[in-house]
């Protein structure tokens, strides 16, 4: 991006006072923030929802566009230096808990929230984490603080995925401006326009999880049912195309 471009951004942020500009101001101090910002999006149309673990840095960076490498990683490799960071700072912890009124609360918060920021940015890589796998590193984190000790909850040994991904954001071609809603005044309408088909996303979703647990390929009405299935489940297999409704009351698998 231009460095006029960047300078208009941190002015228009620091004009206003809503919790949102603030937030945008304090990520544009971040490495290469606001090349992210317009890369993935500011405003609330778009969710920010990750699909999927990612580990990446910033490749080429320039005024016109920036491009992003995946980073082959390992569990193992991301948390090394944060678990070398949770350690010392427990030492200090425990010696401050010794003490009266030593502090100790608030070097773990502060502890806390620097864990837990090396879990999506250290050493010029960053990690996308969704919200599933954020909320169990933050508990690892915390438990790990707290006790000395925590398993942490995937193999160590697991590679990340897409490693060897890549894409280049062109900031003329590839970005547009979208509306940024006022929440206090018009959440209804925001609500409106876009809970639907994020609604209709999650319940495909949650729908396939307890598919999984779906024994057989051929049933009844009543098998499925006698699995621990409700009636209601089991239309929302046929609506989503998992089974198919064959005549009344028999269902097969959705081979296709």
């Amino acid at each position: 991006m231009r460095e006029q471009d960047k300078r208009d951004l941190e002015l228009f942020c620091q004009s206003h006072h809503a919790e949102t500009a603030q937030r945008w101001l304090n990520r544009m101090g971040w490495e290469s923030g606001h090349e992210k910002m317009i890369s993935f999006g500011v405003a609330l149309d778009v969710r920010g929802a990750a699909k999927g673990v990612w580990c990446y840095c910033v490749a080429n960076l320039d005024e016109k566009s920036v491009t992003y490498h995946g980073v082959p990683m390992t569990w193992e490799g991301w948390i090394k230096p944060i678990l070398f960071f949770m350690d010392s700072r427990r030492a200090e912890l425990n010696a401050l808990r010794k003490q009266p009124d030593g502090g100790a609360d608030e070097l773990f918060q502060s502890s806390y929230d620097t864990a837990v920021m090396m879990l999506y940015y250290q050493n010029g890589m960053y990690m996308t984490l969704p919200g599933k796998e954020g909320k169990l590193l933050k508990t690892w984190v915390f438990r790990y603080l707290s006790n000395g000790y925590e398993p942490f909850p995937f193999p160590l040994d697991d590679d990340i995925p897409d490693g060897d991904y890549s894409f280049t954001i062109d900031f003329e071609r590839d970005t547009e401006i979208v509306r940024a809603y006022d929440l206090k005044k018009e959440m209804g309408q925001y609500n409106a326009e876009h809970n639907a088909a994020h609604n209709q996303e999650l319940g495909r979703r949650q729908t396939e999880e307890r598919f999984a647990q779906l024994k057989g390929d051929t049933w009844t009405a009543q098998e499925i049912l006698d699995q621990g299935f409700s009636r209601k489940t089991l239309d929302k297999f046929v609506k989503y195309g998992l089974i198919l409704r064959v005549k009344k009351g028999r269902y097969v698998r959705n081979s296709v």
